[in-house]
């Protein structure tokens, strides 16, 4: 190998962690924007958010080109990343089956909650976000499946789908708290980390 190759592998290494740096400073600056009660959902565009992170707005194009739906799709493929990156490193410890399917739910409920009104607004574009093709890589039931797969004497795919399906309505529950409307107000933060919590315990039950 030529010393030029191993110049070119290095500006390129260099070019792709800054190029991370950057995005990543992109999505913790939307997502302050996004939970910022003060400034209406429509009035945070790519440009605003690239000016609260420090970002030219041609810079933050060339990440997000269309517009805010890249930005929520980024959210969900970083979210979801966060938490692969920390299960695996649970996992290192060879956990039992059932608290490995408690902690990656609890992960995800976690890292929802951090993300807060930044995961509702995008959650709620899901369906265009994933016609792109380009953020939803990877789907949280797939884990889940293979984690209940190593439940003894159960049918582990009635196990993962009734987890999904009480994991799902519970999210959804939480995405439409309101502090300012009765029937969705107590849908807190909370609420929503309890009722994950109960999740395998209830499906189990189920199952029995």
């Amino acid at each position: 190998m030529s010393a030029n190759n191993i110049n070119v592998d290095g500006r390129s290494l260099r070019g792709q962690k800054t190029y991370e740096q950057i995005h990543s400073k992109l999505i913790n600056s939307a997502v302050d924007l996004f939970n910022n009660s003060k400034i209406p959902h429509e009035k945070i565009t790519v440009t605003e958010i690239a000016k609260h992170a420090g970002v030219s707005t041609a810079t933050a194009y060339n990440h997000f080109p269309e517009n805010k739906l890249d930005i929520y799709g980024s959210l969900f493929q970083e979210g979801f990343k966060d938490v692969v990156d920390n299960f695996q490193i649970f996992m290192n410890s060879n956990p039992k089956s059932e608290d490995a399917i408690k902690t990656f739910l609890n992960m995800i409920a976690l890292k929802c909650v951090e993300l807060g009104d930044a995961i509702r607004f995008a959650w709620f574009q899901v369906r265009d976000i994933q016609s792109t093709g380009k953020w939803i890589q990877n789907e949280p039931y797939d884990v889940l499946y293979s984690l209940c797969q190593e439940q003894k004497n159960i049918d582990s795919r009635n196990l993962a789908d009734d987890i999904f399906q009480m994991f799902n309505g519970i999210t959804f529950l939480w995405l439409r708290y309101d502090k300012n409307y009765l029937v969705w107000s107590k849908y807190t933060d909370e609420w929503y980390l309890e009722n994950v919590r109960q999740i395998f315990n209830k499906a189990i039950k189920i199952q029995s």
